[in-house]
């Protein structure tokens, strides 16, 4: 597939892989709407979300004193910068059923979008382009990380789709670096990539970032003084409004981890041992596999890192798995190798089967695992530490030819 010229007819393939996915957005949304209208329950984040926005459109009170109150009977508050609750705005004038609605076909367009761009990054053929879309996007969906995303109404996608478009699609252009910025405005943790820029040398994309980050500091500020003085204060450092127990099996961070192994709620100096390592190791290999001109691995084992280091990494932080998924696809198509299309199966298998950790809470045994029972709950700290590990043990085969160098569109068009 290639990008419509101007003046000439579009792409019908481009087109009509554009129309599937926006019918499957739209009967997802449609569903969505349907089970909040009469359950009530679920897209608790949304909730948070949309009462934060409320709060900072009424100007009552302070934005981090909203909360949104789930059927279960847990406030959720909102816990972004505030420049994340001014682009939040348009929830505060949407009934909820509305809100889940909008949000489902926002973030599954984002996912699509992530998708069209991977794939052109590894190398699929235009031919093939549409087809592999839309299989992708139906495999992706069941992924726990992705439907569980979708359930709570996350706002990971859309910043997935920021950062590979900027990282990855966007490196070649004037403004590379400002979707990590802006991305980082939103919520913090895209922080990360601003390091993996300084650290190969991308010194006008790292001041970039900077630059949009603190601009939207700044808008913060401008709209909410008293607001964005109190988070970037301290309050953003208050774990305790992120979880009440970090030992819970949708904590999959490292810090989670020496939790549930110590069964302790406070992980204490060994997960800063930990966690200094990872992230050593972690910049290092995606360093290492961005010079060799991988950049997609570098960025994914960046991602990686980030989300083992964090003292929080929920369940649905981990969409990441979907552009790994493919690029172990991709490995595995190109190669025709019978080894990594196992791989790639028996991962997407874990990741769906991962579901089964909703039954933890009501089971009675989230927090307190041991035997397989500490394998099973940190399957995605175990997944993201061994992909770490074999980009870096790819660092010493030869480097092969050269990929696809940006993307513009899901069409795979060059700039």
């Amino acid at each position: 597939m290639t990008a419509p010229v101007a003046g000439t007819t579009p792409d019908r393939p481009l087109v009509r892989t554009w129309l599937y996915a926006v019918a499957i957005a739209t009967g997802l949304a449609g569903a969505a709407a349907v089970v909040h209208q009469v359950t009530g329950r679920f897209w608790g984040d949304l909730g948070a979300y949309r009462a934060g926005a409320v709060a900072a459109a009424t100007g009552d009170g302070n934005l981090y004193q909203a909360s949104h109150l789930t059927p279960d009977g847990i406030a959720l508050g909102f816990t972004y910068p505030p420049f994340a609750a001014l682009l939040m705005q348009p929830l505060a004038v949407l009934s909820m059923p509305v809100a889940v609605a909008t949000w489902t076909v926002v973030s599954v367009v984002a996912l699509v979008a992530v998708i069209g761009l991977v794939l052109h990054q590894v190398g699929t053929p235009d031919r093939h382009r549409p087809a592999t879309t839309i299989g992708a996007l139906v495999a992706a969906l069941p992924v726990f990380a992705v439907a569980g995303h979708l359930q709570v109404g996350q706002v990971g996608l859309i910043l997935m789709w920021l950062v590979l478009a900027d990282l990855v699609g966007g490196r070649h252009r004037r403004w590379h670096g400002l979707g990590v910025g802006i991305a980082a405005g939103i919520k913090l943790t895209p922080l990360v990539f601003i390091g993996l820029l300084v650290l190969t040398g991308r010194w006008r994309a790292a001041a970039t970032a900077l630059g949009g980050f603190a601009a939207t500091v700044a808008v913060g500020f401008a709209w909410r003084p008293a607001d964005s003085a109190w988070f970037f204060s301290g309050g953003l450092l208050d774990t305790d409004r992120v979880t009440g127990d970090p030992r819970t099996v949708l904590n999959q961070s490292l810090a989670g981890a020496v939790t549930r192994v110590a069964d302790d709620p406070t992980p204490g100096f060994v997960w800063w041992v930990l966690a200094a390592v990872a992230a050593v190791a972690g910049l290092a290999v995606a360093v290492g596999q961005h010079r060799r001109g991988d950049v997609l691995t570098a960025v994914l084992v960046c991602a990686a890192t980030g989300l083992l280091v964090s003292p929080v990494s929920w369940h649905h932080h981990w969409v990441w798995w979907v552009p790994a998924l493919l690029l172990l696809g991709g490995h595995a198509w190109r190669h025709r190798h019978r080894t990594a299309t196992a791989t790639t199966v028996g991962v997407w298998v874990v990741l769906v089967a991962s579901t089964s950790w909703v039954l933890a809470a009501p089971g009675g045994w989230d927090l307190h695992f041991t035997g397989l029972g500490l394998v099973y709950s940190n399957l995605y700290v175990l997944l993201g530490v061994a992909g770490i590990g074999v980009a870096g043990w790819r660092l010493r085969q030869p480097t092969g030819p050269p990929r696809p160098a940006t993307v513009d569109t899901l069409s795979g068009s060059q700039p």
